[in-house]
């Protein structure tokens, strides 16, 4: 059999990012985009979903979260798979969507990816303040930022493993908690769930609620795109398409299987609950040290995250840098493998994040969940146009469909049907007054990155930014 021809648009990827060391194996692939997905937006964001929607909102808005990330995943794949590198959505969309679009989705990943570190490390220093009752939060933030800090000086390979096992650990609390759910709902520990009542929540399922929780609800799979950024250090690169199916089918189970469960033993009297609902559950049926294990769920869940995000953002940031899109000076690597100054940079913009947290709690989290929702719709609307210009593209310099490691299903349907949900995905958010303003803002903070990568394309030329030697 021979092998398939080389197409100069893949080859052009290939050669820009190259540079990391290839030591991951596909199965830390897949628990670094499950990890890294599997965090405060399912444990603790589900329970203001919960109040707004009621239950059968929640089951439906989880669903279509579900299937609009699979769609972009699936677009993801196409291309992770073709071309296997770190920081892979700024590349394409360089490639395929031209040097500026490429250079603010670099800029854009990486603000929200800093920003996010920020959020899991104060989320699990709050839940470590309630687990030890008087402990300072500022010190867990330090310890929670020192740990990440060193685990992403590791090789890609220890780094990998480590992540597999600690994202196992979380999977298994994961399973612990709907093995005891279901017993539950047949009486188990004496749970009465007959007694439980939906019917509160049932007048709550209205177009305008359900509008206002689809950012929200969509923050469960927040973080799915970092499959693709351990492309590059993927061990065997062709068993990329593997990894990301495999991601995207353990986070939909899961994340249905739990909302499912917390929507059947959660009353709806009870649905406005501040906090984690998977916590007030077990509260509710005298089983204290249950809530416990829950409370060690979110905590493994928005420390491994946060440690992906970090990991994530370094990978963006040295991406760029090989690129022309970030100083030169970001683009070194240390003997390991890890692009340290990269890692560095964005450890400090995190931390400044939490500076600000401090500073004013209430206003600067809320900012930062808008700043993360905005990168998000922004990022996954231009992964699908990349995945469509790169199937044009490909063809277009003579390669063959059939030579693709994985396929987009049914493209260019799936391409096209992810760009309009995340476009509705948007409109949505401006429904609510709440989140309106704060959706607003961020537009234009990406627009003005957008106009300033423009201008800086314009000057420095398009050959220049995408470091292709003429």
């Amino acid at each position: 059999m021979s092998e398939p021809k080389k197409v100069a648009c893949v080859e052009r990827v290939m050669q820009q990012s190259s540079g990391l060391h290839r030591t991951m194996p596909v199965k830390s692939a897949v628990m670094v985009g499950v990890g890294g997905t599997l965090g405060t937006g399912l444990f603790l964001s589900s329970g203001d979903v919960l109040s707004t929607v009621g239950p059968w909102g929640a089951i439906i808005l989880y669903i279509i979260g579900g299937f609009i990330a699979w769609l972009m995943t699936a677009c993801l794949g196409e291309m992770s798979a073709a071309m296997p590198v770190s920081g892979a959505q700024q590349a394409y969309a360089t490639e395929f969507c031209g040097p500026a679009l490429g250079m603010t989705i670099g800029w854009v990943g990486w603000v929200g990816g800093a920003t996010t570190i920020s959020a899991q490390v104060v989320a699990s220093a709050i839940i470590m303040r309630d687990v030890i009752p008087g402990s300072p939060t500022w010190l867990w933030i330090v310890v929670f930022a020192l740990v990440m800090l060193g685990l992403n000086m590791l090789d890609a390979k220890l780094f990998g493993e480590i992540s597999f096992w600690a994202s196992t650990l979380k999977l298994l609390l994961v399973v612990a908690f709907i093995i005891v759910g279901a017993a539950m709902l047949f009486g188990g520990f004496g749970y009465d769930a007959a007694a439980v009542s939906h019917s509160a929540g049932e007048e709550k399922v209205t177009l305008l609620a359900m509008c206002g929780c689809i950012l929200t609800s969509f923050y469960a799979y927040a973080g799915t795109e970092v499959i693709g950024s351990t492309a590059g250090e993927l061990k065997d690169e062709n068993k990329m398409g593997k990894a990301i199916n495999l991601t995207i089918i353990i986070l939909l189970a899961v994340v249905l299987l739990c909302i499912g469960f917390v929507c059947l033993l959660l009353p709806a009297d009870q649905a406005d609950v501040l906090g984690s609902p998977f916590v007030y559950i077990f509260r509710n049926a005298g089983l204290d040290s249950a809530a416990l294990v829950v409370n060690l769920i979110v905590l493994t869940s928005a420390l491994t995250s946060g440690n992906y995000f970090v990991y994530e953002s370094s990978r963006y940031l040295w991406s760029m840098a090989k690129f022309g899109q970030a100083p030169k000076f970001f683009a070194t690597t240390n003997k390991k493998g890890v692009p340290v100054r990269a890692l560095g940079i964005s450890m400090i913009c995190g931390m400044a994040a939490i500076i600000a947290e401090f500073v004013a709690p209430d206003t600067v989290y809320v900012f930062i969940l808008y700043l993360i929702g905005g990168c998000n719709i922004f990022l996954y609307t231009v992964i699908c146009a990349s995945c469509y210009r790169f199937r044009k593209k490909y063809i277009a310099d003579g390669g063959k469909v059939e030579d693709l490691k994985y396929k987009t299903p049914a493209f260019p349907l799936v391409p096209i049907l992810g760009i309009i949900a995340f476009m509705l995905m948007l409109v949505a958010t401006l429904v609510d007054p709440g989140e309106r303003v704060g959706i607003i803002v961020c537009a234009i903070l990406y627009l003005a990155i957008y106009i300033g990568c423009r201008i800086f394309v314009k000057k420095k030329g398009a050959d220049a930014v995408k470091n292709v030697s003429v």
